[in-house]
């Protein structure tokens, strides 16, 4: 049997980003630079409209991050004081703190042991929401189709979490064109990452892209900078940004087919291994690659001493730590408490090659990680 020739493997490194990418990316700041234009203008317009074009949506306005992308979302539909939002109990922080800002109460779900927000929970709750977002979590989508069929009749808005999912599909439709909002962070590391901070909201419906464009941009009135319709804030998608998303969108299918390439490596391998995989659903584009083990400080340690590296999505729900810094009641979320117990994410990136990959794969099947991945999870 031929020897498989093993190297380190990052989490995640930019130091891997072929140099013809980065290339291109100077190229697209010189461009920037050259026009002497730095806050709006046609590199934000052109980013925008290919976004929104990508997507098939009518209107996609850009924002400094993926949590203002939800804040402003929160906003532009009129929710606040009083007002309960649906949050799932498992996703990244930020999901629960836009609720909080705008003065309204989260109310969280568990999710179901793919990690996506419990539909037949949802379904169940006594009171109805005056919204819900739905986390599109690791790069798998919610059931959209069921979630809409419930809250449209209700009257309540959906707002759409794609942080982890650009380029996702369900029925033939995209990630964040399902729901009244869709909102998108462009934090580097994404499927669709820019080079520093950066998001967007995508809709169809015109006046709420309007209202969106005003309340990131101070609310002023569109077309005078010194008139003001609202209390806005300052979130604008910047120029450089733009260029670089302009970039990355022209290979976010290819990267996200490689994504998939290499979790079917992985899939086939823990499969063999009787580890368990948080899902193995082949419509993810997975963002991450998640594995729930039985001793995770002892897989990460072995892990680590055959140079993988991992990272933990999330050591603790969002739901207890919102709880401990609002100080409210705690409510047990058994399924997602579960999940921030053992889940452990594995190396997954676009420009990763085989060789990296067969690593991964090799560390996974070592002795000594056998009694820290196997066993019942508690």
């Amino acid at each position: 049997m031929e020897e498989i020739v093993t190297v380190p493997v990052p989490f995640f490194s930019f130091q891997s980003a072929p140099i013809e990418l980065r290339d291109e990316w100077n190229d697209a700041a010189s461009r920037v630079i050259s026009s002497g234009r730095f806050i709006g203008g046609q590199f934000v317009e052109a980013f925008e409209g290919q976004w929104a074009e990508y997507l098939g949506v009518d209107h996609a306005i850009g924002v400094g991050n993926g949590y203002d992308a939800l804040f402003i979302a929160l906003k532009v539909l009129n929710i606040g004081p009083g007002d309960l939002v649906v949050v799932p109990a498992h996703t990244f922080m930020a999901t629960w703190l836009a609720v909080h800002a705008v003065g309204a109460t989260p109310v969280g779900v568990d999710c179901d042991r793919s990690g996506l927000l419990d539909l037949d929970l949802l379904e169940q709750l006594p009171r109805t929401p005056r919204a819900v977002i739905p986390v599109h979590m690791h790069g798998l989508m919610v059931d959209m189709e069921r979630l809409m069929n419930w809250a449209k009749p209700k009257g309540i808005a959906v707002i759409e979490d794609c942080a982890q999912a650009h380029g996702a599909r369900l029925a033939g439709k995209q990630a964040g064109t399902w729901g009244d909002l869709g909102a998108f962070s462009f934090y580097p590391t994404k499927n669709l990452g820019a080079l520093g901070d950066a998001g967007a909201i995508v809709t169809n419906d015109a006046l709420l892209a309007s209202a969106i464009r005003s309340f990131g941009n101070y609310g002023t009135v569109i077309g005078n900078k010194y008139a003001y319709s609202s209390f806005g804030v300052n979130s604008r998608l910047d120029p450089i940004q733009a260029s670089y998303l302009s970039v990355n969108l022209k290979y976010l299918d290819i990267w996200n087919a490689r994504r998939q390439e290499i979790a079917a490596a992985y899939l086939a391998a823990v499969t063999e291994l009787g580890i368990q995989p948080l899902h193995s659903n082949s419509r993810s584009v997975w963002h991450h690659f998640a594995i729930l083990v039985k001793d995770r400080t002892q897989a990460v340690v072995a892990l680590q001493d055959q140079g993988i590296g991992t990272e933990i999505h999330y050591p603790t729900s969002a739901a207890e730590e919102y709880a401990k810094i609002s100080k409210s009641p705690t409510t047990t979320f058994p399924v997602s408490e579960l999940i921030s117990r053992h889940i452990l994410s594995l190396p997954i990136s676009q420009w990763m090659d085989n060789t990296q990959v067969a690593s991964v794969v090799q560390a996974l099947d070592q002795e000594s990680l056998r009694r820290s991945f196997l066993g019942e999870m508690e």
